[in-house]
């Protein structure tokens, strides 16, 4: 090997080991996403969502954060899929039913687990606290309206 290319090679491995310093590299197949690198998308009924892994438009797993302002009501809704949510900040009411009742909301705390089986009519609403929610699926997903 000639002395500029293995000058050129030690300078290329100077600066990626300087660009990487403090973090280890990754194995393949790792992800790694961080809180500030995700793309927010607002919907039109006003809930912000990110996807964290995978689309839940697209087919296969996906995971996904969604951001529910304060005083923020969804109306009855499936999905055709089974989602499994997990409540990560804040308080969140889902009731069950093709009817939106104040009298069947449960509160889900921060920490909760629920589940949405697929095709199973729900709706929600968030009170002054706003929420912050985790959910899992199989993709693709929709929120399809219950009339």
């Amino acid at each position: 090997m000639n002395y500029p290319i293995r000058g050129l090679i030690v300078v290329f491995y100077f600066f990626m080991s300087c660009a990487f310093a403090g973090e280890a590299a990754l194995p393949p197949g790792v992800t790694l996403t961080k809180l500030d690198d995700l793309k927010w998308q607002m919907s039109p009924s006003g809930r912000e969502s990110a996807d964290i892994l995978g689309r839940t438009d697209k087919p296969g797993p996906y995971l996904s954060l969604i951001k529910w302002a304060p005083n923020l009501k969804a109306m009855p809704h499936k999905h055709p899929d089974d989602r499994y949510g997990v409540v990560l900040s804040g308080v969140h009411y889902i009731g069950y039913g093709d009817k939106f009742d104040e009298s069947k909301l449960h509160a889900h705390t921060a920490g909760t687990f629920f589940t949405e089986p697929a095709n199973t009519p729900h709706f929600g609403i968030t009170k002054s606290e706003g929420a912050v929610l985790y959910f899992y699926g199989t993709g693709p997903s929709a929120i399809l309206p219950v009339d």
